[in-house]
């Protein structure tokens, strides 16, 4: 309880609020004594009643605490996740902590969590406490065992194995949460501003010694995730047009409105913003930078988890992790390549034009790539945008917007190649955004513990998300134009493709180029996009499998529903049974789904 306690004690930027949040604690506390003597005098003498409620209240308890210490251990978190307010207005001010000593406290904390979930009184059979708290249970232990096998990044949203790669880690993180996500509406948050900014270039610092400590243990960072991320931190740090410029714009414009700030006390700030910048910051970036491009040198270029200690345990944690469920290995790479070649096939057989009024076939090109160009030109649609179109649209965009994170149909927009499969990455996106399925349980989420907020299974989410795409694509009206249709399929083929790659990458020691030559040959991609995705796969080992694995679920529970109930299965109910639970371990979902359908054949 001691560690528990700790992470909950915040450095407080004044005094008064101390003292304002004691009187309040006091008050309510009075207010709530008065409120409820009177209900507790009236309430039955009941020992089960009595029981039943202490239960409650102590499980209502560690839910909180678990909730209230996870947000503690990852001010970060609970900043992306809006839920500062849970730990009170300091919170704004902390980085995590990137240390191995942060990561090695943060296990420890957990494992004290666990044994407290694991403690709790039995609830009544209805309570909706119940799922919550296994929910808890079961993504604090996988949690927990990823955390045995190596000091990667681990959370419960995704899990990487290595101290850095080039697309996640407080390097990028840590200035999209100031330029994006920090308020700035009173001289605290500008202060909090300022607080998380001094913060940065320690937690850089952790990065780098983390990164030598991991070499030292044998967990070598693969060469090519080593360059590209190296590459990118010398792109933030650059000394003019760099993206630390953007933190000190973003400062300079929220700060200009905020009450009570006397423009000289605004100017200081401002003054100081950029002063941390570049005396700490941009120095910590560039020995970051210089750290990575030495550990290069010792390591190699086996891109695969399979070469890391513990290689496939890892592999099969992330699994376990992603969707709630064990999940084996043996012929996984097997299923992964003839999904992937069913989509292809299917590709295939679109790609071809009828036959001219002579009779003669019109020739197509050989590879798909070329195949998909060569199709996309038989219609009337808009030429294919240039590189040069592209980069100087890329160039009106945020630099750190530019390097932050994106979505598959993000990136697919920004290749020149297959202008119809843009249109469906974007139309995808689209999708994601607008569709009342694709938000998890969005009119019930009020009656689930915001605990669950923070496990969000998020492979489980994004699955469900591709399985309603892939479903759209199966269903496609009949007036939906061939070249459509196409690009539909085509991003069904490359997210089993992806699939593919990953578990011949980490299982089956595919090389930078097999998985490349792979990409490109079945499913089309340009050779700068396949190996763009390639670098994901290999920074995010088991993530594209376990989504495969999740969409494959979920038609098969489609699928097995409708041969139970025939003229009686409804999809819409099929759907909101589905998702109205929110994201949740594979067990869980197969269970209500089945009670969904044993329900309906009882009435």
């Amino acid at each position: 309880m001691q560690l528990l306690r700790m992470f909950h004690t915040f450095r407080r930027p004044n005094d008064w609020q101390i003292r304002a949040n004691h009187a309040l604690r006091l008050l309510f506390a009075s207010l709530t004594l008065v409120f409820f003597l009177p209900l507790s005098a009236c309430a039955q003498d009941n020992s089960d009643s009595r029981s039943a409620r202490r239960a409650i209240a102590q499980s209502q308890a560690i839910a909180s605490d678990m909730l209230q210490t996870e947000l503690a251990l990852s001010p970060e978190t609970a900043s992306r996740l809006g839920m500062e307010r849970r730990l009170g207005p300091a919170t704004s001010f902390a980085l995590d902590n990137h240390s191995q000593a942060g990561f090695e406290r943060r296990r420890l904390v957990r494992i004290e969590l666990l044994q407290r979930v694991r403690m709790r009184p039995p609830l009544p059979d209805d309570h909706p406490l119940i799922e919550d708290l296994y929910i808890a249970e079961r993504a604090l232990l996988d949690l927990i065992s990823l955390e045995q096998l190596g000091y990667g990044r681990y959370n419960y949203t995704t899990f990487r194995p290595y101290a850095i790669d080039p697309f996640s880690g407080i390097w990028i993180e840590g200035p999209n949460l100031l330029a994006f996500r920090q308020s700035i509406n009173t001289i605290d948050q500008a202060t909090a501003f300022i607080a998380r900014l001094q913060s940065l270039s320690a937690a850089l610092q952790d990065t780098r010694r983390r990164v030598i400590a991991d070499q030292i243990a044998g967990i070598r960072i693969p060469t090519p995730l080593l360059a590209e991320t190296e590459a990118l931190l010398r792109t933030i740090a650059a000394p003019e047009g760099g993206a630390l410029e953007e933190i000190s714009a973003s400062f300079n414009a929220l700060s200009l409105d905020v009450p009570d700030l006397e423009p000289a006390d605004r100017d200081a700030m401002v003054a100081l913003v950029r002063q941390e910048i570049e005396t700490n910051l941009r120095p910590a970036y560039l020995e970051l930078a210089e750290t990575l491009s030495i550990a290069a040198d010792d390591t190699v270029e086996r891109l695969g988890i399979w070469a890391q200690p513990q290689g496939e345990d890892l592999f099969t944690g992330i699994l376990r992790a992603s969707t709630g469920e064990t999940i084996s290995i043996e012929r996984l790479h097997e299923r992964q390549l003839e999904s992937a070649a069913a989509w292809h096939n299917r590709l295939q057989e679109l790609l071809v034009l009828p036959p001219l009024e002579d009779g003669s076939e019109i020739e197509a090109p050989e590879t798909l790539a070329e195949k998909l160009i060569w199709f996309e030109t038989q219609f009337d649609i808009d030429a294919p945008a240039s590189n040069q179109e592209l980069n100087e649209d890329l160039a009106e965009v945020s630099l750190l917007s530019q390097l932050s994170p994106k979505s598959l149909a993000a990136t697919l927009e920004l290749d020149a190649d297959f202008r119809a499969g843009k249109q469906a990455a974007g139309e995808l996106d689209l999708f994601w955004l607008s569709d009342p399925y694709a938000a998890w349980g969005v009119d019930i989420e009020g009656n689930r513990h915001p605990l669950r907020t923070l496990i969000e299974y998020a492979t489980v989410s994004d699955a469900w998300r591709a399985y309603i795409w892939t479903a759209q694509t199966e269903g496609s009206p009949a007036d939906i134009s061939e070249i459509d249709r196409a690009g539909r399929i085509w991003i069904s083929l490359i997210q089993a493709s992806l699939a593919a790659a990953d578990t011949g990458l980490h299982l089956e020691r595919w090389t930078l180029q097999d998985t490349k030559s792979y990409l490109m040959s079945e499913a089309g991609l340009a050779p700068e996009l396949a190996e763009i995705l390639v670098l994901r796969i290999a920074a995010r080992p088991g993530y594209y499998s376990a989504q495969a694995v999740a969409v494959q679920r979920f038609t098969a529970l489609s699928e097995r529903a409708q041969a139970v109930l025939g003229t009686q299965y409804s999809e819409l109910e099929f759907q909101r049974t589905l998702i109205e639970n929110g994201p949740r371990p594979f067990g869980l979902i197969e269970r209500d789904i089945e009670t969904w359908y044993g329900d309906r054949l009882a009435n």
